[in-house]
């Protein structure tokens, strides 16, 4: 019998933990496979690798690569787990660490290979949807299919060094005192978790200090930068391990004084619980980071949909903006004037003109009071000794000193609005005067021409024509438009949602894989453990209850946590997010809830069917 042979007889007598490293395998190189296959579609070579796109799709691809890499590390160290016992039979027949060793680097690069050749082939199944759905989702005129060559050779080159780095590092820690004595043992005992109380209260006092100076002290948090970021990561994750971890053995000795704790089976679930104590707050941790980084991500990316229409606005009032410079040639203007006349006859629009002095060197613009009333359809009334100072950018406060203004020094404020007048950054500040006030001050002009349309988002293509013929040139004319912009940041969210959502994809089914993974790696000690109770008459019924319960406790607490987290972080940051903002959170929320369900239903079935077979 050759060596192959062996290796390929102990994947088959073993098959169904081979299965589930495969499968988790296989999913994450379909995804990196399907990014790359966007990242190097033909309609995308003369992509500029610094823009938007560019470098999302690529750091997108660079996120699941490293990703998959520590995906699969975890799968190959809980695989070598469950094969320890059969490694120490090898051990024993005379088998040297070399060989074992040799035996788990084929074993893994054999499913490694396997992994890589089956999801590129149902790659390639399912790219024509996948490429449907990217055309949508990104807004592309085309994006059809092709042959991905060059996404076919990165998948096979990358997985391929992945797969042997992780196969010869992982088996380098396959213990041969551990395998042996599991063989003898039949089993390893877990060490309980050690009650570390005061350390979780310093984590929490940390983590709240280190949220404190994110929300206040920004002076604090920009001295220290990428060092305070990395200390507030690390002590957020400390901090859920630990409640997790305490929290699950103080609820277990609280649980066992109870009275519930002698009624029907929750004595045997507490003994299970305790006997499996510290892996079963491992897997809960894992899971709630994964599912925590899913909630927060979906509900960002959905509810940036929501503002996209509102920040456009307060950045560009108007649909289209003409402004001429004073220096501008009069036949140029009227030029451009009668070509958006005559491209925006064939919608309704509403036309205004008005104009504005500017003190050029501050960046200070004057405009009468009838003007201002005009565009902003108000009815303002100004003394003669009176002005309104209204902003010239987004979130940046009008200029309301005047004492040292050569025209209106001796008027007084009326009111200021933090609302720009016209296009963010134009001028700096427009002072509202009087119309004979206006009429007096001796600065260039600036005359503007102004275009609303009836239902902007809908002219999106009209936008696009119309800025490509009219491109802004600084001295002569400046063009604007609200329209061009949201269509400009809808893509811009449209390609952070595609990558977010796919990430957010990957997170979910790891978690779900994850908890798969680690009930078939306990599978057949479970099993055993179980056909020794039910000879003491616990009753098919009486197992499918503690089965249902601790299967429950797996799923549903990491998914409480995670929504505890979500909920909170809303909550310090609900200031700064719309109503939109929760009402996605809470719909995400319940959509996942839906899918956990499922996830649980479908996951006891296979479990509790293979356990009593």
């Amino acid at each position: 019998m050759s060596f192959n042979h062996i290796v390929i007889q102990n994947i088959l007598r073993d098959k169904w933990t081979y299965v589930s490293y495969f499968l988790s395998s296989m999913f994450s190189i379909i995804i990196f496979f399907l990014f790359s296959v966007i990242v190097f579609h033909p309609n995308l070579k003369s992509l500029d690798p610094n823009s938007t796109l560019g470098i999302s799709l690529m750091l997108a691809s660079m996120l699941v690569y490293l990703f998959s890499f520590i995906y699969i590390t975890y799968s190959i160290t809980a695989f070598l787990r469950k094969k320890t016992k059969t490694l120490g039979i090898f051990m024993i027949t005379g088998a040297s660490m070399k060989q074992i060793r040799k035996l788990g680097f084929r074993e893994n690069l054999l499913i490694g290979i396997l992994a890589i050749l089956a999801a590129i082939v149902l790659g390639l199944v399912i790219t024509p949807l996948f490429l449907m759905g990217a055309k949508v989702i990104l807004k592309a005129e085309t994006f059809g299919m092709y042959i991905p060559l060059q996404a076919i050779s990165i998948t096979i080159g990358l997985f391929l060094i992945l797969f042997v780095v992780i196969s010869t590092v992982v088996t380098r820690f396959i213990n041969k005192e551990a395998s042996i004595q599991l063989l003898k043992s039949d089993t390893v005992i877990e060490k309980s978790i050690k009650p570390h109380y005061v350390l979780l209260i310093l984590s929490i006092l940390m983590s709240a200090t280190l949220a404190y100076l994110l929300k206040i002290e920004h002076s604090i948090v920009d001295t220290l930068s990428v060092l305070y970021y990395l200390l507030f990561f690390i002590s957020i994750l400390s901090t859920i391990y630990l409640v997790i971890t305490q929290g699950f053995r103080l609820f277990l000795k609280i649980y066992e004084k109870s009275p519930a704790y002698l009624q029907k089976t929750n004595m045997l679930l507490a003994s299970n619980l305790n006997a499996k104590m510290k892996s079963h707050a491992n897997m809960l941790f894992l899971i709630t980071i994964l599912l925590s980084g899913v909630f927060l991500c979906t509900s960002i990316l959905f509810s940036s949909y929501y503002n996209v229409k509102k920040t456009s606005e307060e950045n560009y009032p108007y649909s289209f903006q003409y402004i001429a410079d004073p220096k501008a040639d009069d036949n140029m203007v009227k030029a451009d004037l009668d070509y958006l006349e005559d491209t925006l006859s064939t919608v309704q629009a509403h036309k205004y003109f008005i104009e504005f002095k500017s003190k050029e060197d501050q960046r200070i613009g004057y405009m009468a009071l009838s003007d201002y009333n005009l565009i902003q359809h108000q009815d303002n009334k100004l003394s003669k000794d009176e002005f309104i100072a209204v902003a010239g950018s987004r979130d940046v406060a009008p200029t309301t000193n005047n004492a040292s203004d050569l025209y209106i020094k001796s008027l007084k404020l009326a009111s200021t609005h933090e609302q720009n007048l016209l296009s963010t950054g134009f001028q700096q500040s427009y002072f509202i005067v009087p119309d004979d006030i206006y009429k007096t001050i001796d600065y260039p002009v600036y005359k503007t021409y102004i275009y609303e349309l009836e239902d902007w988002t809908a002219h999106t293509d009209l936008a696009k024509i119309i800025t490509s013929d009219l491109p802004s040139l600084p001295g002569e004319r400046y063009v604007t438009s609200k329209i061009d912009l949201y269509n400009t940041e809808m893509f811009v969210k449209s390609v952070m949602f595609f990558i977010g959502s796919m990430l957010s994809l990957i997170f979910l089914s790891a978690a779900m894989s994850i908890l798969y993974f680690y009930l078939q790696t306990t599978l057949q000690q479970e099993k055993e453990k179980y056909i020794g109770i039910r000879k003491l008459g616990l009753s098919r019924n009486e197992l499918a209850t503690i089965i249902t319960k601790e299967l429950a406790i797996l799923i549903f607490v990491p998914f409480t946590i995670a929504i505890t987290l979500l909920l909170i972080t809303l909550l310090a940051i609900q200031t700064m997010v719309s109503t939109a903002f929760l009402q996605v959170s809470i719909a995400s929320s319940c959509c996942f809830f839906v899918l956990f369900l499922i996830s649980y239903v479908l996951i006891r079935k296979s479990y509790f069917k293979r356990l009593v077979s």
